[in-house]
């Protein structure tokens, strides 16, 4: 018989709302939501899932799976408290203090409890697909990677950490994890304070990087005024190009292949219209939990990986 997975639901905003919606979707598994906490009592919930307004209530109470879907500035005050106690699920970047995110890491791991943090980008469908190209070896030895991740919220963006936490982040997370490669060091970078938080955090950059042979470049923004996501990835063989992602309704994934010596490239197209990736991150957690917790330094190192590449710059 599958276990129960009783799971718990600090901040109920957008994104912890984003949460709720994808265990409802997921039906392979056996959830129970135990509690929700949030500011607002939520409306037209199932009337077993108890409220409560302030975290320190729930401390005491059991649960597989913490989901913590608050601003970063509470979200590390709840983790600071509770890793080691609770598998959890949290918004990155957690903090924006290297050293913090360290501690809470190995804490986590000592404890063996999952300390997932949420960079779902790379659950998105077309990512995926990119990654098992990449793996296939489509676009042979690679040589260099263009992100851009932006978007135009200068002035409603609610986290309050700046464009290269929250946008950033994102971006070297995707770079570490396509090509499994954590060794890329900056070799230059460049940021503006333009209107975020009264020019008080970075709301526009420019990251270079590089990892033996592959070299790599980082936009991350605020100041775009529209929703930005393109990847490109060069190698030998050709070249994969997304722009876009699944969750604005218009992802295009395209495989470049290179017609020797300079002709043009036969190129074959994947359209993905429907976001996936908040089920395929929820879907990959609890998997975990029912597998008790394997590949747990993983998970766990994910985060500090990703920030250990910018943390001289953050």
């Amino acid at each position: 018989m599958i276990k129960t997975i009783r799971i718990g639901i600090i901040g109920f905003g957008n994104i912890g709302k984003k949460r709720f919606k994808a265990l409802s979707e997921i039906k392979r598994y056996n959830t129970k939501i135990i509690y929700i906490v949030d500011k607002i009592k939520p409306k037209n919930i199932n009337k077993e899932i108890k409220y409560y307004r302030e975290w320190k209530d729930v401390i005491t109470i059991n649960v597989d799976l913490l989901i913590v879907s608050t601003p970063t500035s509470v979200s590390k005050v709840i983790v600071n408290k509770l890793c080691g106690m609770y598998n959890i699920l949290v918004e990155k970047p957690v903090s924006n203090n290297f050293s913090e995110i360290k501690n809470i890491t190995e804490k986590s791991v000592r404890k063996k409890k999952i300390l997932k943090v949420g960079y779902n980008l790379r659950f998105d469908d077309g990512l995926i697909l990119a990654k098992k190209l990449i793996k296939n070896k489509s676009v042979g030895k690679i040589y260099y990677v263009k992100i851009t991740y932006s978007n135009g919220a200068a002035r409603t963006n609610s986290n309050k950490v700046g464009s290269l936490l929250d946008m950033g982040t994102h971006s070297i997370n995707l770079l570490i994890w396509l090509l499994e490669n954590n060794n890329f060091k900056i070799m230059d970078h460049t940021s503006q304070k333009n209107e975020f938080m009264n020019k008080r955090k970075i709301d526009n950059g420019f990251i270079f990087l590089k990892s033996k042979k592959i070299i790599a470049s980082v936009h991350h923004g605020f100041c775009t005024w529209k929703n930005d996501f393109y990847l490109e990835i060069s190698g030998s063989k050709g070249f994969i190009r997304i722009k876009s992602l699944s969750k604005w309704k218009n992802e295009i994934v395209s495989l470049g292949i290179r017609n020797f010596p300079d002709g043009k490239p036969k190129i074959k197209k994947w359209a993905f219209h429907k976001d996936n990736s908040w089920k395929n991150e929820m879907k990959f957690v609890l998997n975990k939990i029912l597998n008790k917790n394997k590949d747990l330094k993983f998970i766990n190192f994910e985060n500090q990986n990703t920030l250990k590449v910018i943390k001289n710059i953050i």
